[in-house]
């Protein structure tokens, strides 16, 4: 039994199989809007659609909305725990990209008031995906050396900024659709082989730092800026993301156990949630490093000197 509870929504990626071995204690589910107008909770086990045919349908110009849980049933997975006497530490998506952890801060008002003496700690990661998955485990790591729920939470809330994003986003068509680069970029950058490479901004949002030329180039240069940036990797999971890009992500796995040696590589497809925000083509590895530098100086940096070699 667990001292207390960790939950997280349900953009962090973590299949069933891995949330029961980290001990996540709970998800609260956002809806997604299919392209035909009807609503569902998110998919975030892949049990009623393949990732292969969610991001094939994106690839064609699908285009699926999505909404966080409202205040009501994020208590509904709150309050279980609660009645136990059990803090909770609830980790969500990046405030810049959901009003979850807003809600989340409602929520946790509500509990606690409804149960005194419990605390409900709510922490806006920052992340998304598998960065957001990364961090729950990390988390789950500090209550499983003993830490209260208020050390864990502290513990994530000064560490979050560790936790990085590098890899390509090669799908600029998608970026067009969804009005990021205009659509004479896209094509000419199609055309290129250009690769945009993306870290997380101080806002929490996935800002291109750098952009590469065709998918191997984009991918070794992620194992060089990795090797810079990333702290103890023995000590530490990195995850893989992928949208419809599964040859480039085993070439990344294979050449990071190869030049890194992490303690373990997770490998998952972009969860739905996320994957409707930023399509398919993305391969990315999330890891745990240095401190993100102020405006991503370093960073930027950093991969303009690998890149230009």
């Amino acid at each position: 039994m667990h001292s207390f509870a960790i939950i997280a929504d349900n953009s962090c990626a973590l299949r069933k199989q891995y949330r029961e071995r980290f001990g996540v204690d709970g998800i609260i589910y956002g809806t997604i809007t299919y392209p035909d107008g009807h609503t569902e909770f998110g998919d975030l086990d892949y049990e009623r659609i393949t990732p292969e045919d969610y991001f094939r349908s994106i690839s064609k110009k699908a285009m699926y909305k999505t909404a966080c849980a409202n205040i009501d049933q994020m208590i509904e997975v709150m309050e279980p725990f609660a009645k136990e006497g059990k803090d909770v530490v609830f980790i969500t998506i990046s405030s810049a990209l959901s009003g979850t952890y807003n809600f989340g801060l409602k929520a946790a008002e509500r509990v606690e008031k409804a149960y005194p003496g419990v605390h409900v700690y709510v922490i806006d990661s920052q992340r998304y995906a598998s960065a957001l998955g990364l961090l729950v485990q990390e988390a789950c790591l500090r209550r499983d050396e003993g830490k209260s729920a208020k050390e864990t939470a502290e513990w994530v809330e000064s560490h979050k900024n560790n936790f990085h994003q590098m890899g390509m986003m090669d799908d600029l068509y998608f970026l067009a659709r969804t009005g990021r680069i205009a659509k004479a970029k896209a094509f000419f950058g199609t055309m290129a082989g250009i690769k945009p490479m993306g870290e997380f901004s101080s806002v929490g949002l996935t800002e291109a730092i750098g952009k590469a030329k065709g998918a191997k180039n984009a991918l070794d240069a992620t194992v060089a800026y990795m090797k810079d940036r990333i702290v103890d990797p023995k000590e530490h999971i990195v995850f893989i993301a992928q949208s419809l890009r599964e040859k480039e992500a085993k070439y990344l796995e294979d050449k990071i156990v190869a030049e890194i040696a992490p303690k373990e590589i997770i490998s998952l497809p972009l969860d739905q949630t996320s994957g409707a925000n930023m399509g398919p083509g993305l391969c990315a590895a999330f890891f745990y490093g240095k401190p993100i530098s102020e405006n991503l100086a370093e960073e930027k940096e950093l991969i303009n000197a690998i890149l230009n070699k």
